[in-house]
């Protein structure tokens, strides 16, 4: 996914002036992503810090291996607006096992279901009394950046017939013409891993609904073509899963996973709208 604003305003710099207007008017608005707050904004979220939490409900642990790493807290209300799909109102909060609690012995990873308790997300609603809770000794909190929700969008390629044709271009024209071919370049450069809610996932190592979706073990997912007589299970299979959210490494922040990697959470559009986060699936991926 891209900004849309950073998108707009590359529009504005590099295609000629009468087909802006209709460029813009054809983007796909899909997920926010979420960057560092400044004075005066809307904070939608924060990475790291100290978490709020209900009294009685413990800190996310995974049995055997120690506490779960706070990474983020979203406030459901104020992305709900873009996002239909999530609560109109609550807090949602992502704990994941970093390894520091037992000296980076262990790794949460979706191919191990033995791991999955290793990434936590907990939906608060908003009557929930919260209160400030200490990270628990084994671990070292990560920085805390307040956050603010930017409007992304779908990349648009100029090659594709649904965007070259209504701005009165041909695909000979979008794909040798120096201007367009240094626009799409440009989009392309844009291109990064951000944290995200919703929207696609900006994946580093191969698609992460492959990740996190059940196969079964005479799936020759090897065979990923039409040939296989499991192809359309597959395509069904992966295509339950949605992200629900991203979070990549961050310097502000202090996190870095792995190697300039990222955090993702998805879910199916099932238990997303019966507000079971706890069924929601964790994958991470790096350089």
């Amino acid at each position: 996914m891209i900004s849309l604003p950073a998108l707009t305003a590359l529009a504005h710099e590099r295609l000629p002036a009468d087909l802006v207007d209709r460029f813009c008017s054809l983007l796909k608005p899909r997920g926010q992503i979420l960057v560092a707050a400044r004075p005066g904004d809307e904070q939608v979220g924060v990475l790291g810090g100290e978490p709020l939490l209900p009294e009685g409900v413990d800190w996310p642990m995974w049995e055997g291996h120690g506490p779960l790493s706070f990474v983020a807290a979203l406030d459901c209300g104020k992305l709900s607006a873009a996002e239909p799909s999530l609560p109109k109102t609550g807090i949602l909060l992502f704990f994941y096992f970093d390894g520091q609690a037992d000296n980076f012995e262990s790794w949460v990873s979706a191919s191990v279901p033995e791991s999955r308790p290793g990434a936590q997300v907990l939906y608060l609603p908003t009557e929930t009394p919260l209160f400030p809770r200490p990270t628990p000794s084994a671990l070292k909190p990560y920085r805390r950046v307040p956050l603010r929700a930017v409007p992304a969008v779908e990349l648009p390629q100029l090659t594709d017939y649904e965007i070259h044709n209504p701005l009165g271009l041909d695909y000979e024209t979008v794909s040798t013409d120096p201007a367009y071919v240094g626009f799409q370049e440009a989009v392309w450069r844009l291109l990064r891993v951000h944290h995200q809610v919703g929207g696609w996932p900006n994946a580093i190592q191969g698609e992460v609904e492959y990740d996190v979706a059940d196969f079964p073990d005479d799936w020759d997912l090897d065979t990923d073509t039409p040939d296989n007589p499991h192809y359309d299970d597959i395509l069904d299979e992966v295509g339950r899963w949605r992200l629900l959210v991203q979070f990549a490494s961050d310097d502000d922040a202090d996190m870095m996973w792995g190697d300039g990697g990222a955090l993702y959470w998805l879910i199916t559009s099932e238990d997303l709208a019966a507000q079971r986060f706890d069924q929601a699936r964790f994958t991470w991926q790096c350089h």
